[in-house]
């Protein structure tokens, strides 16, 4: 019910540093009874007249006596901008809280919870008010929030923007068409996967082959689970140990979005942000947007290494069934009921990274890799043709992304990276605007996907050599182990003096422009030697086939993950008092599972089968079947990488 309102706040609200102002009992119904006599509508004030009498029920929680006093509060306009917006939210939940709405029952007294400031303050030293009203009282919100003003503030700034969230749609969703409609195509999908499956129990391998049912046998699960849990036949098309990096960096990125989120939800929020930023050892976690360059770094790989392959088997359609096979499952679905019914297309385009990505915010990724995809064979083509040229602009745009980013940092004095829990006073303390400026733009981020690039081509060219002379050479790998050691944990834990606002600029500077892309060379690292026989036990456990599906449903876990995170705090009672991070990571354990449960769903009723289609549809085109499999799984490991 309140999902889509709080992923609203969450991702477009806004907030400074410090606490927001708390008001007593005395003062918030001082002001109800007071303005429930003046110049508002006859409904709202005899909405507002019921609160108190609502409110000392004993029916009532005592809890939502104290949500709804406390939702009353005011504070720095610019916290709206900042990583303490999550303040915001907790009242606004508080409100909704207050109003005792429940899943399986409607409140009688709805309420909607409404801010306001001055737009023209808004990032100086504007104030910004909050107040909880009965949903009855929104055409008088202004109002209500001026004399609120007017009540705890001298200031003489009147209120010119307002916006509101509340307890109850209008209308849920079972009353809604477009959700009826996508209700009913769900099921009519899941009822095609069990009729094919069924069919294909029944009749099993005396199953008559035509184009019909093969179509049928597409949405199988019997047939789709078991590609989930299957090597691929030619070994030689498989980097295995990317099996346990895209699973172990999924987990990476449900626990960071974890860690982030439950911000909203804690009522000791304060200390829980200083024990997150202040403990050395916690940026595994504060810094786990890293993973998404672990995600570029096994995309591009797997690009260059499946397209250098197929070149070397002078396959003429390499480019066009490459880039139609890695178009259909980087589709992402879109949420009409909340942020996408105006920029769905820039989703459907892969192009919401261009823009402020409104649609699935978390997604943006999915347009910024395909954005990379495209100009994948430019790079492709330089190192095939001519590689000294082909190495030569890669370093050109892995330097020039590198100091851009840093002439980014210096224009608009943003941290290295997003700071997701605290922003020192160093930095701007517009982390939205750090977002949709930088943080998602490619041309910031293609440092890592270069890099993957180069190693694909160099496993492919230069892998019998390569081999040989690392297994030779004891020093060769010690020297490689110790590089990517000492890089892995400069880029993880690098960020520590920006986390403290230390003046540090030039190294700010340096760490914001190189660090992705010195995690990406650890990265590359750690696959070269693990396929080229010197990854030793490191490999072993990457490669076990426990990560085989686990590694195939990233795709779809990412895509559904971040509701799921939503939805697990909005279970449990709330406010959430913060005590030790294990119960946070018991949190993220429950999320990876239904994430796994929901991804699972998503890849049966939609991804394998459009897999399966895709190989029916050009399988005619394809004389060598051996070939044809071959470069199959390898753009299907294509497909399970491009997420983050």
């Amino acid at each position: 019910m309140i999902i889509p309102a709080l992923f609203i706040i969450l991702f477009h609200a806004e907030r400074s540093a410090g606490e927001l102002n708390d008001y007593n009992e005395k003062i918030v119904f001082s002001f109800i009874n007071s303005v429930a006599k003046r110049n508002v509508s006859q409904v709202c004030g005899d909405s507002l007249t019921k609160i108190g009498p609502y409110l000392l029920d004993y029916n009532t929680i005592p809890a939502q006596r104290e949500f709804f006093i406390t939702a009353y509060t005011s504070g720095d306009a610019k916290q709206f901008f900042s990583r303490d917006q999550d303040r915001w939210v907790f009242r606004a939940y508080k409100c909704i809280q207050a109003a005792g709405e429940a899943p399986y029952s409607k409140s009688e007294h709805p309420l909607h919870y409404c801010f306001g400031y001055n737009e023209d303050n808004e990032k100086s030293d504007g104030v910004a008010y909050g107040i909880c009203i009965p949903s009855t009282c929104y055409y008088d919100r202004n109002k209500l929030l001026d004399e609120w003003r007017s009540m705890i503030s001298t200031d003489a700034i009147a209120i010119d923007y307002t916006s509101c969230t509340k307890s109850r749609h209008d209308q849920q969703w079972y009353q809604k068409p477009v959700a009826i409609a996508e209700f009913i195509l769900h099921q009519n999908f899941m009822l095609l996967v069990v009729v094919a499956t069924v069919y294909h129990i029944k009749k099993g391998k005396q199953t008559t082959r035509n184009r019909w049912v093969e179509i049928l046998l597409a949405f199988s699960a019997k047939k789709n689970l078991m590609k989930l849990i299957q090597m691929p036949k030619d070994s030689q098309s498989t980097i295995t140990c990317m099996f346990g990096m895209r699973f172990l960096s999924m987990v990476w990125t449900v626990i960071g979005h974890s860690f982030l989120f439950v911000q909203a939800y804690l009522d000791n929020v304060e200390e829980y942000k200083n024990d997150m930023v202040d403990h050395f050892y916690n940026q595994w976690i504060t810094n786990f947007t890293l993973g998404v360059d672990t995600f570029l770094v096994l995309s591009a790989t797997l690009t260059a290494f499946t397209w250098f392959k197929k070149i070397h088997k002078n396959l003429s359609d390499v480019g066009m069934r490459a880039s139609i096979q890695h178009f259909h499952p980087m589709w992402p679905p879109t949420d009409p009921a909340v942020q996408c019914p105006k920029h769905w297309w820039e989703n459907v385009l892969f192009v919401n990274s261009l823009f402020e990505n409104r649609c699935m915010p978390w997604t943006w990724y999915i347009g910024t890799e395909f954005i990379y995809y495209l100009l994948s064979p430019i790079f492709l083509l330089l190192l095939h043709k001519v590689p000294r040229i082909g190495f030569a602009v890669s370093m050109v745009t892995i330097l020039s992304s590198s100091f851009l980013n840093m002439f980014g940092m210096m224009h608009w004095n943003f941290p290295p990276t997003q700071l997701l829990w605290k922003q020192p006073e160093i930095f701007s303390a517009d982390f939205i605007r750090h977002h949709v400026l930088m943080y998602i733009k490619p041309q910031y981020r293609i440092g890592p996907y270069i890099v993957g690039l180069l190693l694909g081509y160099y496993l492919v060219i230069a892998q019998k050599f390569a081999k040989q002379a690392c297994q030779r050479s004891v020093g060769l790998q010690a020297l490689g182990w110790t590089f990517a050691s000492i890089a892995c944990f400069w880029a993880i834990f690098g960020l520590y003096p920006a986390l403290q606002g230390w003046d540090w600029r030039m190294y700010h500077l340096l760490y914001g422009g190189f660090h992705r892309t010195v995690f990406a060379l650890a990265m590359a690292w750690l696959i070269y030697a693990c396929h080229t026989g010197s990854g030793g036990i490191i490999n072993r456990v990457l490669s076990m086939k426990f990560f085989i599906p686990l590694s195939s449903l990233c795709y779809s876990v990412y895509l559904v993950h971040m509701v799921l995170v939503v939805f697990t705090y909005l279970l449990v009672p709330f406010p959430i008092v913060y005590t030790t991070k294990w119960q946070i990571f018991g949190h993220c354990v429950v999320q990876l599972v239904l994430s796994y449960f929901f991804g699972i769903i998503c890849a049966l009723l939609a991804e394998l089968p459009a897999l399966n289609l895709e190989r029916i549809i050009f399988q005619n085109s394809h004389k060598n079947a051996a070939v044809q499999l071959a470069g199959d799984y390898g753009l299907q490991q294509l497909k399970t990488a491009n997420i983050g």
